[in-house]
């Protein structure tokens, strides 16, 4: 597979994959929601019986979204269930008697009595927070030593079992970097998105009770600075979006991890915009990074990608794993599932609207893939006038049947109810 489809044949096949990404991103009301739960979060850490709150140093330690949320790739995780994973770094000087595991232990003492958390679960390197349709990972790191650079610290590794220890990390400076490279899309292609967000986006986040509710419609009359950063409406980050849901289907069962969003936004950000449209952009984007997997294991050779914003931030230090055996399964997996993608969006070149979207119901996840559907139909209802729609295989083209008689090889659209 050596060349992506053509770029001028995708005109439905963009807009029914923008429908996706629409209906997997965080809506305008889930972010705000999200963004109450950040304010509640610095509330929280920064109250006076917090065993953090000594070391938390006033104008300098801060308390902001890093990960998908902070470059506006959050998606929803699960297939049977609506869960977003949001991201949180709480910056403190960490006293230097405290060792790696008593760390963690106090900032998973300082979460307790969150408003409204269903479960607080300590993790290797963070203490997620556990909400209804959503879940934060809340993560320690340690400013003390003021390195030079886009606040750079240390966190820390502290496993059931095995030798604690800190991880170089730099997640305000990678966002940084992020938003730098990947800039908004064309005119048309965010009016065209914002479009689809009315007809396609969804709110999965519930409130956590009333006062929420209240909070943030006072929010609306004093508007506050954003607790995460704005949406990019950029075509990388649509794409990466993409990808990260159909990577989250593959390995659901699997007993091998996928590979980390933060890497994978790292070579999103390399490969800039193609301006081939979305198609050619997630089809280029899943062969770059098959290619690199094959290229690796060729020279028996581990990926070692770095924070451009600070080296020693290796921000894939857990995947693949250390031993070259399991490093090339590691590998070698995640290129077959790739091709998987790659191969389907060839085909789906050649194919009828409804053999597309049963392509997005094995990719995306069928529960989508029916949501997507409606989105579709509705934008192209002719219940009322009766009237056909045609598209052309190969051209991506939806036709109106004027249209369609001077054109060969059209196929109705069958009407969905």
């Amino acid at each position: 597979m050596n060349a992506p489809p053509d770029k001028w044949t995708f005109s439905a096949l963009d807009e029914i994959l923008l429908d996706l990404a629409a209906l997997i991103e965080l809506s305008p009301q889930d972010r705000r929601i999200a963004e109450n739960r950040y304010r509640l979060l610095k509330a929280h850490i920064e109250r006076p019986s917090s065993p953090l709150r000594p070391y938390m140093v006033d104008g300098e330690s801060k308390i902001f979204a890093q990960g998908s949320v902070a470059t506006s790739t959050t998606i929803v995780t699960g297939d049977g269930e609506d869960r977003f994973d949001l991201d949180a770094i709480v910056e403190a000087d960490i006293p230097p008697f405290w060792s790696d595991r008593e760390a963690l232990d106090k900032l998973e003492e300082a979460l307790q009595g969150f408003p409204s958390v269903k479960k607080i679960v300590r993790c290797t390197r963070c203490v997620q927070l556990q909400f209804a349709t959503m879940h934060m990972d809340v993560t320690l790191m340690d400013r003390r030593g003021r390195i030079a650079g886009a606040r750079p610290g240390d966190i820390f590794h502290s496993p059931d079992k095995g030798t604690s220890y800190r991880v170089p990390s730099n997640p305000w400076g990678f966002t940084g970097w992020f938003r730098s490279v990947v800039k908004p899309g064309s005119r048309e292609f965010t009016e065209r998105l914002m479009e689809i967000r009315k007809s396609a986006g969804r709110s999965r986040i519930p409130f956590l009770d009333e006062g929420e509710r209240t909070t943030l419609a006072k929010a609306d009359q004093v508007p506050l600075p954003p607790a995460i950063p704005s949406h990019l409406d950029a075509i990388e980050a649509v794409a990466l979006k993409l990808l990260k849901r159909f990577l989250n289907l593959r390995y659901a069962t699997s007993t091998l991890k996928r590979p980390p969003s933060i890497w994978l936004a790292k070579r999103t950000g390399d490969l800039g915009d193609l301006g081939g449209g979305l198609t050619v952009q997630l089809f280029m984007l899943a062969k770059t990074l098959a290619d690199e997997m094959r290229e690796r294991v060729a020279r028996a050779q581990r990926p070692d990608e770095r924070n451009p914003s600070y080296h020693p931030d290796k921000i894939n230090d857990r995947w693949p794993r250390e031993a070259w055996g399991e490093a090339k399964q590691d590998m070698d997996v995640f290129a077959s599932h790739l091709d998987v993608l790659m191969q389907s969006l060839n085909r789906m070149a050649w194919q009828s609207q409804d053999e597309i979207m049963e392509e997005m119901d094995k990719l995306f996840g069928e529960r989508f893939g029916k949501e997507a559907r409606k989105v579709l139909a509705d934008r192209y209802d002719r219940r009322s006038s009766g009237t056909p729609l045609y598209i052309k295989p190969a051209t991506g083209a939806v036709l109106a049947p004027a249209v369609a008689k001077s054109e060969p090889q059209t196929q109705p659209i069958r009407s969905h109810h």
